[in-house]
């Protein structure tokens, strides 16, 4: 059965921990990249804009959902990291790859205050400049962990701040479900 998120809870929820395998690359040809990957493995990637880097503190701004992500280098061109809501409705914690412009994620994502399991799913962004100067993001969400297009989203890098592993920590209080816990 497949569920129709509102534009990324960006992808909703978080699962704490989830230490996922990610391969492939944008661009890369045939395994799991072409794959997981149907539309981001096709666009051509370019140089990231002068002074770009996909480290660092993004705030997605697309229909339905508003939220802050902090992406993280896990080291040769792998990222991992974490998106909250701005309201605190849902978390995510992901995995991805990127080649220059071009960033692939699986992303994992739980709804606060819900019990069930989380929502599993692939998604890109592609990183372009626009006349200012200012690095910004758009690209496609997938359903599932098998397609990456059909929902938009977008955001802008934000300028001064650094990525925390702990960026997107709930406020005391605030809770994220796991999956089977049930709630009063």
């Amino acid at each position: 059965m497949s569920v129709k998120l509102p534009l990324p809870s960006v992808f909703g929820p978080l699962v704490v921990g989830l230490a996922l395998a990610l391969t492939g690359c944008p661009g890369g040809k045939g395994g799991a990249g072409d794959a997981q990957w149907p539309k981001a493995s096709a666009i051509k990637t370019q140089a990231l804009p002068t002074g770009a880097s996909w480290i660092g503190v993004f705030f997605i701004n697309s229909a339905g959902s508003r939220g802050t992500m902090h992406v993280l280098s896990s080291g040769d061109d792998r990222i991992h990291g974490c998106w909250i809501a701005e309201d605190k409705h849902a978390q995510a914690t992901f995995v991805g790859t990127t080649k220059e412009n071009v960033a692939m994620f699986d992303w994992t994502e739980k709804r606060v205050g819900f019990a069930g399991p989380p929502t599993r799913l692939t998604a890109y962004l592609v990183m372009t400049a626009d006349a200012e100067g200012r690095h910004k993001v758009a690209g496609e969400y997938g359903e599932d962990l098998s397609n990456d297009g059909g929902n938009k989203w977008e955001g802008i890098r934000q300028k001064n701040q650094e990525p925390k592993e702990d960026g997107c920590k709930l406020d005391s209080g605030d809770t994220v479900p796991t999956e089977g816990t049930q709630l009063n």
